[in-house]
Formats: structure tokens, sequence, C-alpha cells
């Protein structure tokens, strides 16, 4: 098989409004559910500590959320 280095470079396969950086404490508890740490949204430079999984997530859905609303804004 051939591959061909020549081809146009495809665009970033992630949307940035959809990338989170997350920082884990070495005391979280993945198998128990049990994160702390802090998390960053990319896009938005916004970043929290967080206590808990549903900290966690609660984050990432105002985020996630915030960015579908914007995008059916005409």
């Amino acid at each position: 098989m051939v591959i061909d280095d020549t081809a146009t470079p495809q665009g970033p396969s992630l949307a940035p409004d959809g990338i989170f950086v997350i920082h884990l404490r070495s005391d979280s508890a993945a198998a128990r559910q049990h994160l702390i740490g802090r998390v960053e949204h990319l896009k938005s430079g916004d970043s929290e500590q967080f206590p808990s999984l549903a900290a966690l997530l609660g984050f990432i859905d105002r985020h996630v959320g915030s960015a579908a609303v914007a995008d059916r804004q005409p």
C-alpha cells in the first residue's frame, strides 16, 4: 500500500466547542465515581475546580448547552 503524503491536510477533527481539559487530583477514584479536580473549556478559557462528578458534568453541560443554543440563533 502506498501512502500519499502530498494530500491536502484536513482540518481539525474535533470542534473546539466540545474540547475540555480535565485535570484529576491524585485522590480521585474513578472506579467509585469520586472525581475531584479542575476543568477548562478550551474555546472560552473558562475553568473551575470541581468537587464531584456531578459538578464536572454540570460544567460541561453548561458549555456544551450554551454552544448548542448559540448555533441555533439566526
